[in-house]
């Protein structure tokens, strides 16, 4: 089996971050201006400062989601390689250490590949350019490792 790389590229999801630290932005510009105009009342110090941190927060999840070489899922004879979309790091799964995948959610936009050891790992449609990148994905992983039938 040839490696099959399926990259993460969540523009959506970076674009909102991206709306809402501007919007962020503005409204801690505003509490601002009023903290300097009512003599740094307390309650508007405080939006000014919650709004700031939010902004700093929406910024840095919207520079941790941007695409990288190498990001992304891969499929191998070997196994299964996920990287974790905030730390980077790289988790590494034989096809052994899979029991089965069934996606999940109303949409099924929710991977999730269940381990023997109990454990379970979760891959989001969101972190995907395309519904049709996750679907190949989905059914390349349901492929090898199918959902067991629970007929009774």
């Amino acid at each position: 089996m040839e490696p099959r790389f399926y990259a993460f590229d969540p523009r959506l999801g970076r674009r909102a971050l991206f709306v809402g630290a501007c919007v962020l932005a503005i409204l801690s510009a505003w509490a601002l201006a009023d903290a300097r105009g009512l003599g740094s009342a307390p309650l508007v110090v405080a939006r000014a400062g919650i709004t700031g941190g939010l902004m700093c927060t929406f910024v840095f999840a919207w520079h941790r989601l941007r695409p990288r070489p190498g990001w992304g899922v891969t499929l191998s004879a070997r196994g299964v390689e996920v990287a974790r979309p905030f730390t980077g790091s790289r988790l590494q799964l034989s096809w052994g250490q899979i029991d089965w995948v069934r996606r999940l959610g109303r949409k099924e936009d929710l991977l999730c590949l269940y381990l023997d050891e109990g454990g379970r790992v979760l891959v989001t449609r969101h972190l995907f350019a395309s519904r049709e990148t996750f679907g190949e994905l989905a059914s390349a992983l349901e492929e090898r490792k199918p959902a067991p039938r629970f007929d009774a």
